[in-house]
Order: structure tokens, then sequence, then C-alpha cells
């Protein structure tokens, strides 16, 4: 690496860790004074509020990634245009595109940096985060919180239907299971007036079973007491629906919809997520190269104020046109691939007229 990379890169590092060490502090304020009553009045542990604050850390870091990358480039980058070290380095013959290749190479890294923090540790650590506060903090299973009624799901070639799952109880009351062949005929029910959960190991148990067996024409019946039941859901997956795109990797989620389409279920509003996994990581690359151009202005005008203030306008204007993109892939008014990266398309595009206008001769 040249010595002039060498230096901007420092520069851009050691600004980079100041701002994203300060805007994950504040924002990690703002939540534990917004949250802390809510969790100290349920008489949580010291630990426990510690833990669940450290879980919300990922999470937080990889959205003030591209905020911190933002504030580095712009002290950076705007501090050698107002000092006038731009300026001679320009002069000497270099382009602002070449002393800007520690930027894109540092921007470029940390979107793929970003991109394992999403599908390794973010999606635990918010699923956890959500299982201390909604269980272990608040309690919502044991107060019934969780209680649902009616609903249902498919395992297999079984469907099963609940008329009442009580989360106080670890019960459920009325099931029935219905067991279908290859030709999607009915060939067994099992009804149950109640089913209890017993112990990790030892599943659930029905009590007071009807059971209905169906060949052809003719039905043969069997009534039993007790028996097990054979799924391996929990009591806890019926209250911890992982529907929610941010408690999912990019894995995680396409297996949740393949697992919906094979129930039957649409998918549609998922696919848009599924593709910003992908898509999204790279806000902090583009967003770094779209702040570039206005850092030169404090040479020209003086200000940095005024070019902070207009690079900050055109990094947001890319949420917006991100926000913008997905609602229409979840509305189906754009295909979910093109709307996941429309914002990174047309702002990748902006980003390049900005840059090569700064290379032209004035």
């Amino acid at each position: 690496m040249k010595i002039l990379h060498r230096y901007i890169f420092g520069l851009l590092w050691r600004n980079f860790i100041i701002g994203l060490s300060m805007f994950v502090f504040l924002f990690l304020m703002v939540d534990i004074f917004d949250r802390l009553d809510n969790v100290m009045g349920h008489g949580a542990s010291a630990w426990l509020i510690i833990l669940y604050f450290a879980c919300k850390v990922p999470l937080m870091v990889t959205l003030m990634l591209p905020v911190a990358l933002i504030f580095a480039t712009l002290f950076t980058f705007g501090l050698l245009s107002k000092s006038s070290e731009l300026t001679a380095m320009r002069a000497s013959g270099l382009t602002v595109m070449w002393l800007a290749r520690p930027l894109i190479v540092f921007g470029f890294s940390l979107s793929i940096l970003s991109l394992l923090l999403n599908e390794l540790a973010v999606p635990y650590t918010e699923r956890r985060q959500k299982e201390l506060y909604n269980i272990e903090i608040q309690q919502k299973d044991k107060q019934g919180g969780y209680s649902q009624s009616d609903f249902w799901w498919r395992d297999g070639n079984t469907f099963y239907a609940i008329d009442l799952f009580n989360s106080k109880t670890k019960s459920m009351q009325d099931l029935s299971a219905f067991e279908l062949n290859e030709e999607w005929a009915v060939i067994r029910r099992t009804d149950a007036e109640s089913v209890r959960w017993l112990a990790p190991g030892l599943g659930w148990n029905m009590r007071s079973i009807s059971r209905y067996h169906f060949d052809g024409d003719s039905v043969k019946t069997e009534r039993l007491t007790d028996l097990p039941l054979p799924i391996k859901e929990t009591p806890r997956d019926f209250y911890e629906f992982n529907d929610d795109p941010s408690t999912m990797s990019f894995i995680d989620l396409k297996e949740f919809i393949e697992r919906q389409r094979d129930n039957g279920i649409s998918t549609t509003q998922y696919l848009p997520d599924l593709y910003g996994k992908l898509s999204m990581p790279f806000v902090i690359f583009i967003t770094a190269l779209l702040v570039l151009p206005f850092t030169l202005l404090p040479a020209r005008s003086g200000s940095m104020a005024l070019s902070s203030i207009l690079a900050i306008f055109v990094a947001f204007t890319y949420y917006a046109v991100d926000s913008f993109s997905i609602s229409m892939g979840r509305a189906e008014l754009l295909p979910a691939l093109l709307a996941a990266w429309t914002a990174n398309i047309v702002m990748g595009l902006v980003a390049f007229i900005l840059n090569a206008g700064t290379e032209a001769p004035r």
C-alpha cells in the first residue's frame, strides 16, 4: 500500500472507530432509558438485564456501520480538503478515486463484515433478546400471554388443528390430527380432548382419544385413555413464531419460506426481505461513495457544515428509496429481487455520476 494510502486509511480507521463507538453508545443509552423501567419493574436480576441489553449490541453495530462510515468519510476527506492537503495531492496529479481507494476497500470490507454479522450473530442475539424480555423477564408464557386459539400446522402429510393452546399450563384443548395418503385422502383421524406437556425428553401426552381409521367406505374407531403425541414441537414453538425476518439469517428465512409454501401459505411478503439480506450490507459501501464528492466542498466553499448536511441528506435518501422499493416488492408491484436491489442500483449510479464529476476540470 502506498504511503498516502496508509495515511488516509489510518485517519479513516480512527474516525470510523470513534464514530461507531459513539453512535452505538448513544443508541444503547437511549434504549436503556426507554426500557429500563419495564425491565426492572418485573424484578429481573442485574445479570439478566445486562445480558438482555448486551444481546442488542450486534444489531446496533450493523445498523450503525453505514452511519459510522459516513461520519469517518466526512471527517477524513473533509478535513483533508479543508486543510488543502487533498488539494496538494490532486495538484501532484493524483485523482480523487485513486486517493479514495482505502475508502473503497474499507467500505467493501465492512459490507462483507455486515453480511457475516447478519448471518451468524444478529439472528441469534435478536431471538435471544426477545426470549429474555418476553419469557424470562416479563414471563408472558407463565401469565398465559402466549395463549392462542384456532390454529393449525402441517408436518409432512399430517395436519394438526388446535382449538386452544394455554401457555400458562402448557396444554392444548381439542386437538385433531389428519393423516393423508399420497392421493390426499384422509386415512386416519385422531381427536384428543386435551394434550399436556410432560417434560423435555417425554414430550406431549394426549387424553380421552378417539381414533378413526378410514379404509374405503369402512371406518374403524378406537377409544383410548391416553397416548403420546409424536410431534417435534415444544410449548415454546407455539408462542415463538419465528416469522420476523430480523430474527432469521438468509438460510433460515429461505427455509421458512419453503416450509410456508409447502403448507400452502403465501410467502410474497417475505421474498423482498430474503433478497434484502444480501443487498442491505452493501448500503455501507455505496453510501460511503455517495458522500465522498461532498467532502470536497470545504476546499471550495470553506464550509464543512454545508458538505455534511448535503452528504447526510443524500445518504438518507438511500433509505427512502430502499423502503419504497421494498414496499413495492411486498405489494407485488416489483419483482422481489429487483425490489431488494433497486436502491443499490439507483444510488450506485448516482454515486458513480457524482464521483465522475469530481474529476472534471474546473
